[in-house]
């Protein structure tokens, strides 16, 4: 990717909750830090999970390249302001799980709006549903809004229906990645040790496969990302 002056801002969002959305991102966020870009996160979600994280582990702080920060309830465009001319490599939003104005805005800033979701119809449809919003919105605003969906806690067979639900989605206008996060002890543990997969045990299976994973992961976002300057600029 060209290196830029402003940030890449990946923004994490759905209107239901539970459906991975910081756990994902912590996962990314780990990867990026590790190749060694500077990797910033907004934690604008209730539960304010990846703030609890960072702000009450030692290890978490200790990693390279890697901060978080609480996303203030008020002044939203003060502080995007102030993220896009004061860091460089890439902001990740965590986003609340819920369809709000705010959600909506914070997305259409975003160069990329990632949707998790696992196979089940409840996530799905609410993922649709902001897709469809932020079509909307970009009509209205004159401006493409990227936004795929992120399949996570993925069994290691998946059963008929999840097969199904996988179909749909690939012939629905949904956009998706390709990488699929299965359901890893890796991920959970994370918050638990304070250390993403990136910068735990690789020795154990659990963690050396959920790398593989992540880092599939990187190439189609920032491939995504590439894609979605191309028609930022057309």
């Amino acid at each position: 990717m060209s290196q830029q002056s402003h940030p890449y801002f990946i923004a994490f969002a759905s209107p239901k909750g539970g459906v991975g959305k910081s756990t994902s991102c912590l996962a990314l966020a780990g990867a990026l830090a590790y190749q060694g870009h500077p990797v910033h996160i907004v934690d604008f979600d209730q539960t304010q999970t990846l703030w609890r994280w960072y702000s009450t582990n030692p290890a978490a702080q200790q990693i390279p390249n890697l901060t978080v920060e609480q996303g203030p309830q008020d002044d939203i465009k003060d502080c995007l302001k102030q993220l896009w001319f004061s860091r460089k490599g890439y902001v990740l939003v965590d986003l609340a799980g819920a369809l709000t104005n705010h959600m909506l805005q914070l997305a259409a800033f975003a160069h990329l709006t990632i949707t998790p979701a696992k196979l089940n119809e409840p996530d799905i449809l609410e993922a649709n549903k902001l897709c469809q919003q932020l079509v909307s919105l970009g009509a209205h605003v004159g401006k493409h809004i990227g936004h795929r969906i992120l399949i996570n806690e993925v069994p290691a067979l998946l059963a008929g229906y999840q097969q199904h639900t996988l179909a749909q989605i690939d012939n629905s206008r949904l956009q998706r990645f390709q990488t699929l996060m299965h359901v890893r002890a890796a991920y959970p543990e994370s918050f638990l040790t304070g250390t993403p997969p990136h910068f735990a045990d690789r020795s154990r299976a659990t963690i050396a496969k959920a790398v593989d994973e992540i880092d599939h992961l990187v190439l189609e976002v920032q491939a995504a990302l590439d894609i979605e300057q191309q028609k930022a600029a057309a």
